[in-house]
Protein backbone atom coordinates (compact mmCIF):
# COMPACT_ATOMS: atom_id res chain seq x y z
CA UNK A 1 0.00 0.00 0.00
CA UNK A 2 2.75 2.47 0.95
CA UNK A 3 4.47 1.94 -2.43
CA UNK A 4 1.38 2.74 -4.47
CA UNK A 5 1.49 5.81 -6.71
CA UNK A 6 -0.73 8.55 -5.25
CA UNK A 7 -3.97 9.11 -7.15
CA UNK A 8 -4.42 12.79 -6.19
CA UNK A 9 -0.90 13.99 -5.32
CA UNK A 10 -1.56 17.70 -5.94
CA UNK A 11 -5.06 18.08 -4.52
CA UNK A 12 -5.23 20.56 -1.63
CA UNK A 13 -8.99 21.21 -1.52
CA UNK A 14 -11.76 18.63 -1.41
CA UNK A 15 -15.50 19.31 -1.47
CA UNK A 16 -17.92 16.37 -1.27
CA UNK A 17 -21.65 16.56 -2.06
CA UNK A 18 -24.03 13.81 -1.00
CA UNK A 19 -26.92 15.10 -3.10
CA UNK A 20 -30.44 14.37 -1.89
CA UNK A 21 -30.23 11.41 0.50
CA UNK A 22 -33.95 11.20 1.27
CA UNK A 23 -34.32 8.26 -1.12
CA UNK A 24 -31.06 6.48 -0.26
CA UNK A 25 -32.32 2.97 0.44
CA UNK A 26 -29.13 1.95 2.23
CA UNK A 27 -29.61 4.77 4.74
CA UNK A 28 -33.26 3.86 5.28
CA UNK A 29 -32.11 0.44 6.42
CA UNK A 30 -30.10 2.09 9.22
CA UNK A 31 -32.64 4.20 11.10
CA UNK A 32 -30.58 4.28 14.32
CA UNK A 33 -27.46 5.83 12.79
CA UNK A 34 -25.93 8.74 14.67
CA UNK A 35 -25.58 12.03 12.74
CA UNK A 36 -21.83 11.44 12.50
CA UNK A 37 -22.28 7.90 11.15
CA UNK A 38 -24.79 9.12 8.58
CA UNK A 39 -22.46 11.89 7.43
CA UNK A 40 -19.47 9.56 7.17
CA UNK A 41 -21.47 7.01 5.14
CA UNK A 42 -22.67 9.74 2.78
CA UNK A 43 -19.12 11.04 2.25
CA UNK A 44 -17.75 7.53 1.83
CA UNK A 45 -20.30 6.53 -0.81
CA UNK A 46 -20.00 9.82 -2.67
CA UNK A 47 -16.21 9.49 -2.82
CA UNK A 48 -16.46 5.87 -3.96
CA UNK A 49 -18.91 6.81 -6.71
CA UNK A 50 -16.81 9.78 -7.84
CA UNK A 51 -13.47 7.99 -8.00
CA UNK A 52 -14.98 4.96 -9.74
CA UNK A 53 -15.88 7.11 -12.73
CA UNK A 54 -13.02 9.65 -12.62
CA UNK A 55 -10.22 9.89 -15.17
CA UNK A 56 -7.09 8.75 -13.30
CA UNK A 57 -4.77 10.72 -15.60
CA UNK A 58 -6.63 13.97 -14.99
CA UNK A 59 -6.59 13.36 -11.24
CA UNK A 60 -2.78 13.40 -11.29
CA UNK A 61 -2.84 17.12 -12.16
CA UNK A 62 -5.91 18.26 -10.23
CA UNK A 63 -5.43 20.69 -7.33
CA UNK A 64 -9.10 20.90 -6.31
CA UNK A 65 -11.77 18.23 -6.31
CA UNK A 66 -15.53 18.73 -6.27
CA UNK A 67 -16.93 15.25 -5.71
CA UNK A 68 -20.55 14.18 -6.03
CA UNK A 69 -22.32 10.84 -6.02
CA UNK A 70 -22.94 9.93 -9.67
CA UNK A 71 -26.52 8.83 -8.98
CA UNK A 72 -27.55 11.47 -6.44
CA UNK A 73 -25.41 14.43 -7.58
CA UNK A 74 -28.42 16.26 -8.94
CA UNK A 75 -30.12 17.46 -5.80
CA UNK A 76 -33.64 18.46 -6.74
CA UNK A 77 -33.49 22.25 -7.20
CA UNK A 78 -36.11 24.28 -5.42
CA UNK A 79 -38.88 25.39 -7.76
CA UNK A 80 -39.20 29.20 -7.35
CA UNK A 81 -42.98 28.86 -7.60
CA UNK A 82 -42.97 26.53 -4.58
CA UNK A 83 -40.38 28.43 -2.50
CA UNK A 84 -42.91 30.07 -0.18
CA UNK A 85 -44.27 26.62 0.74
CA UNK A 86 -40.84 25.29 1.65
CA UNK A 87 -38.49 25.87 4.59
CA UNK A 88 -34.76 25.58 3.91
CA UNK A 89 -32.68 25.01 7.04
CA UNK A 90 -28.89 24.80 7.04
CA UNK A 91 -26.65 23.76 9.91
CA UNK A 92 -23.00 24.71 9.54
CA UNK A 93 -20.55 22.65 11.57
CA UNK A 94 -17.19 24.39 11.90
CA UNK A 95 -14.73 21.52 12.21
CA UNK A 96 -11.94 23.89 13.28
CA UNK A 97 -11.53 27.59 13.91
CA UNK A 98 -10.96 29.25 10.54
CA UNK A 99 -11.39 32.62 8.88
CA UNK A 100 -14.98 33.80 9.38
CA UNK A 101 -15.58 34.07 5.62
CA UNK A 102 -15.99 30.28 5.45
CA UNK A 103 -19.54 30.88 6.71
CA UNK A 104 -20.38 32.71 3.49
CA UNK A 105 -18.59 30.05 1.45
CA UNK A 106 -20.66 27.31 3.10
CA UNK A 107 -23.97 29.12 2.55
CA UNK A 108 -23.13 29.82 -1.09
CA UNK A 109 -22.50 26.11 -1.64
CA UNK A 110 -26.01 25.29 -0.46
CA UNK A 111 -27.63 28.05 -2.53
CA UNK A 112 -25.86 26.79 -5.63
CA UNK A 113 -26.75 23.17 -4.84
CA UNK A 114 -30.46 23.93 -4.45
CA UNK A 115 -30.69 26.76 -6.96
CA UNK A 116 -32.10 29.03 -4.27
CA UNK A 117 -31.47 32.71 -3.59
CA UNK A 118 -31.99 32.48 0.16
CA UNK A 119 -32.00 30.29 3.26
CA UNK A 120 -34.72 30.44 5.89
CA UNK A 121 -32.60 29.42 8.88
CA UNK A 122 -28.85 29.02 9.42
CA UNK A 123 -27.66 27.28 12.58
CA UNK A 124 -24.03 27.65 13.59
CA UNK A 125 -22.14 24.96 15.53
CA UNK A 126 -18.60 25.33 16.85
CA UNK A 127 -16.05 22.54 17.30
CA UNK A 128 -14.87 21.30 20.69
CA UNK A 129 -12.80 24.15 22.10
CA UNK A 130 -10.47 24.48 25.09
CA UNK A 131 -11.58 24.62 28.71
CA UNK A 132 -12.96 28.12 28.25
CA UNK A 133 -15.46 26.80 25.70
CA UNK A 134 -17.58 28.99 23.42
CA UNK A 135 -17.41 32.66 24.42
CA UNK A 136 -18.94 35.79 22.93
CA UNK A 137 -15.52 36.76 21.56
CA UNK A 138 -15.36 33.38 19.79
CA UNK A 139 -18.75 33.93 18.20
CA UNK A 140 -18.50 37.60 17.18
CA UNK A 141 -16.50 37.38 13.89
CA UNK A 142 -18.65 34.53 12.58
CA UNK A 143 -21.89 36.15 13.70
CA UNK A 144 -20.88 39.35 11.87
CA UNK A 145 -20.75 37.38 8.62
CA UNK A 146 -24.18 35.89 9.35
CA UNK A 147 -25.55 39.35 10.12
CA UNK A 148 -24.28 40.61 6.75
CA UNK A 149 -26.07 37.71 5.05
CA UNK A 150 -29.23 38.60 6.96
CA UNK A 151 -29.05 42.27 5.92
CA UNK A 152 -28.86 41.24 2.25
CA UNK A 153 -31.79 38.81 2.82
CA UNK A 154 -29.69 35.79 1.89
CA UNK A 155 -30.43 34.34 5.34
CA UNK A 156 -33.67 35.18 7.14
CA UNK A 157 -33.15 33.81 10.67
CA UNK A 158 -30.01 33.01 12.66
CA UNK A 159 -29.51 30.29 15.23
CA UNK A 160 -26.68 28.75 17.21
CA UNK A 161 -25.87 25.53 19.04
CA UNK A 162 -24.75 24.64 22.54
CA UNK A 163 -24.75 28.00 24.28
CA UNK A 164 -25.42 28.15 28.00
CA UNK A 165 -27.70 30.86 29.34
CA UNK A 166 -24.86 33.28 30.15
CA UNK A 167 -23.29 33.28 26.66
CA UNK A 168 -26.70 33.21 24.96
CA UNK A 169 -27.66 36.36 26.86
CA UNK A 170 -24.34 38.02 25.99
CA UNK A 171 -24.84 37.22 22.31
CA UNK A 172 -28.43 38.44 22.36
CA UNK A 173 -27.46 41.74 24.00
CA UNK A 174 -24.50 42.35 21.67
CA UNK A 175 -25.92 41.21 18.32
CA UNK A 176 -27.69 43.52 15.90
CA UNK A 177 -29.48 40.50 14.42
CA UNK A 178 -30.61 38.48 17.42
CA UNK A 179 -30.44 34.67 17.58
CA UNK A 180 -33.92 33.17 17.24
CA UNK A 181 -32.84 29.58 18.00
CA UNK A 182 -30.48 27.94 20.47
CA UNK A 183 -29.96 24.21 20.02
CA UNK A 184 -29.26 22.30 23.22
CA UNK A 185 -27.60 18.89 23.24
CA UNK A 186 -29.59 16.76 25.66
CA UNK A 187 -26.68 14.33 26.09
CA UNK A 188 -24.91 16.99 28.14
CA UNK A 189 -28.13 18.33 29.65
CA UNK A 190 -30.99 15.87 30.24
CA UNK A 191 -33.37 18.54 31.44
CA UNK A 192 -33.46 22.05 29.99
CA UNK A 193 -32.23 24.44 32.73
CA UNK A 194 -35.02 26.67 34.08
CA UNK A 195 -32.98 29.87 33.76
CA UNK A 196 -32.44 29.03 30.09
CA UNK A 197 -36.12 28.30 29.39
CA UNK A 198 -37.23 31.44 31.22
CA UNK A 199 -34.77 33.63 29.34
CA UNK A 200 -35.66 32.07 25.97
CA UNK A 201 -39.38 32.58 26.60
CA UNK A 202 -38.87 36.24 27.57
CA UNK A 203 -36.87 36.95 24.40
CA UNK A 204 -38.75 34.79 21.90
CA UNK A 205 -35.87 32.36 21.38
CA UNK A 206 -36.71 28.78 20.37
CA UNK A 207 -34.93 26.08 22.35
CA UNK A 208 -34.47 22.98 20.19
CA UNK A 209 -32.76 19.75 21.14
CA UNK A 210 -30.19 17.93 19.02
CA UNK A 211 -27.79 14.99 19.22
CA UNK A 212 -25.03 16.21 16.89
CA UNK A 213 -21.48 15.67 18.20
CA UNK A 214 -19.10 18.62 18.21
CA UNK A 215 -16.54 16.57 16.24
CA UNK A 216 -18.96 15.42 13.55
CA UNK A 217 -16.13 14.82 11.05
CA UNK A 218 -12.60 14.44 12.43
CA UNK A 219 -9.33 14.88 10.51
CA UNK A 220 -8.53 11.19 11.01
CA UNK A 221 -11.88 10.19 9.53
CA UNK A 222 -11.31 12.31 6.41
CA UNK A 223 -7.86 10.77 5.99
CA UNK A 224 -9.33 7.27 6.33
CA UNK A 225 -12.06 7.99 3.77
CA UNK A 226 -9.61 9.38 1.20
CA UNK A 227 -7.12 6.55 1.80
CA UNK A 228 -9.85 3.96 1.30
CA UNK A 229 -10.76 5.38 -2.13
CA UNK A 230 -7.23 6.27 -3.28
CA UNK A 231 -3.95 5.34 -1.55
CA UNK A 232 -2.51 5.71 1.92
CA UNK A 233 -0.35 8.64 0.81
CA UNK A 234 -3.39 10.41 -0.63
CA UNK A 235 -4.96 10.31 2.81
CA UNK A 236 -2.13 12.12 4.58
CA UNK A 237 -2.41 15.63 5.97
CA UNK A 238 -6.15 16.29 5.60
CA UNK A 239 -8.00 18.65 7.90
CA UNK A 240 -11.78 19.00 8.06
CA UNK A 241 -12.83 22.60 7.38
CA UNK A 242 -16.60 22.51 7.65
CA UNK A 243 -19.62 20.29 7.13
CA UNK A 244 -23.14 21.36 6.18
CA UNK A 245 -26.40 19.56 6.67
CA UNK A 246 -29.30 21.03 4.74
CA UNK A 247 -32.96 20.12 4.66
CA UNK A 248 -35.95 21.34 2.69
CA UNK A 249 -39.23 20.80 4.50
CA UNK A 250 -42.77 21.32 3.23
CA UNK A 251 -44.29 23.91 5.55
CA UNK A 252 -47.37 22.93 7.60
CA UNK A 253 -46.92 19.28 6.63
CA UNK A 254 -43.57 18.51 8.26
CA UNK A 255 -42.44 16.41 5.29
CA UNK A 256 -38.72 16.52 4.45
CA UNK A 257 -38.47 16.81 0.70
CA UNK A 258 -34.69 17.14 0.43
CA UNK A 259 -31.83 16.42 2.79
CA UNK A 260 -28.12 16.29 2.19
CA UNK A 261 -24.58 17.08 3.23
CA UNK A 262 -21.72 19.11 1.82
CA UNK A 263 -18.25 18.74 3.33
CA UNK A 264 -15.01 20.62 2.75
CA UNK A 265 -11.51 19.50 3.73
CA UNK A 266 -8.06 20.81 2.85
CA UNK A 267 -4.38 20.03 3.21
CA UNK A 268 -1.03 21.72 2.67
CA UNK A 269 0.97 19.54 0.26
CA UNK A 270 3.97 21.91 0.33
CA UNK A 271 4.29 21.39 4.07
CA UNK A 272 4.37 17.63 3.56
CA UNK A 273 7.07 17.96 0.89
CA UNK A 274 9.23 20.16 3.12
CA UNK A 275 8.93 17.62 5.93
CA UNK A 276 10.07 14.88 3.55
CA UNK A 277 13.05 17.00 2.44
CA UNK A 278 14.05 17.63 6.03
CA UNK A 279 13.98 13.89 6.70
CA UNK A 280 16.26 13.28 3.69
CA UNK A 281 18.72 15.92 4.91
Amino acid sequence: MADEIPVVPKVTSLVVHSGNIVNWNRLKRKPNQTPSEELVECVSNSLESYFTGADKNELQYATELDCAHSEFKKTLPINPDERSDLKLTVKIFLCRMMRPEVIKEAVENVLLELNSSNVDVVLLAFPELDEEGITLETIKPYWNVLQDLNVTRVVHFLGISDLDKVVLEELFNWATVKPTINQVNLESCCVMPKDMTDYAKENDIQLLTHNDPRDILTNDKVSQLVSARCTEKDGEGWESDWAIRFSVMVRCRGIIKTKGYIVKASRDTTKKKSQQLNKCQ
